[in-house]
């Protein structure tokens, strides 16, 4: 049994049990080191929690690059780059650490126009590996998409907080329920393109 078998045009289909196993079962808690990070934006109102996630790997000492990228999608008034930037520096993240990327306006855009920037400031073969940073429920695609637009030469890890937090809130919390929803609409989308291996899921009892 397939997520593309299962799940439907609105995002429905799953179990709960299914939704976490897909989302939330993999641990990307863990520190790589990585020439660039990149934080992929969000509203201003919620981009508190990847800035402290980010901040969180910059205090680890593994990389010296943090690419902040999003556009003024919701809130017209700032980019979520600039805002991303200014809760970094509030957190201790030095200027000099952050570079940002002011264009992209979904998750794609975020992996593209960061591309970009690395390219503008280093020899894009001498990359090694980038570390993709976001919220527990919008790592898989993240990294789903990393892996399709960043060059294959160069190693994709992942990096979040807060997992057991999210899985357990997004149960009850309305703006992560459509979150969830949402990601799992665009994964089905993705499988169903051939662009993702289609997620296989467990039986439920």
């Amino acid at each position: 049994m397939y997520l593309t078998q299962v799940v439907d045009e609105e995002g429905r289909g799953l179990t709960e049990r299914q939704t976490d196993a897909v989302l939330f079962d993999e641990n990307y808690e863990r520190v790589n080191k990585c020439d660039y990070a990149i934080v992929l934006g969000t509203s201003p109102e919620y981009a508190a929690v990847r800035a402290e996630i980010a901040a969180a790997f910059y205090r680890k000492g593994e990389t010296a690059n943090i690419i902040v990228s999003g556009a003024a999608v919701v809130d017209k008034t700032v980019t979520e780059a600039a805002f991303l930037h200014g809760e970094l520096v509030k957190r201790g993240v030095p200027q000099s650490a952050i570079i940002e990327e002011p264009n992209a306006y979904d998750t794609i855009q975020n992996m593209t126009c960061s591309l970009t920037e690395i390219c503008k400031r280093t020899d894009i073969m001498s990359v090694k590996s980038v570390t993709v940073i976001t919220e527990p429920f919008h790592m898989r695609r993240a990294l789903c998409l990393a892996r399709l637009l960043l060059p294959g030469f160069i190693k994709i890890y992942g990096y979040t907080q807060g997992v057991a937090r999210q899985r357990d809130a997004w149960k009850s919390d309305a703006r992560l329920r459509e979150c969830v929803r949402i990601e799992t609409i665009i994964l089905r989308q993705l499988a169903m393109q051939g662009h993702i291996q289609n997620i296989e899921l467990s039986e439920e009892k």
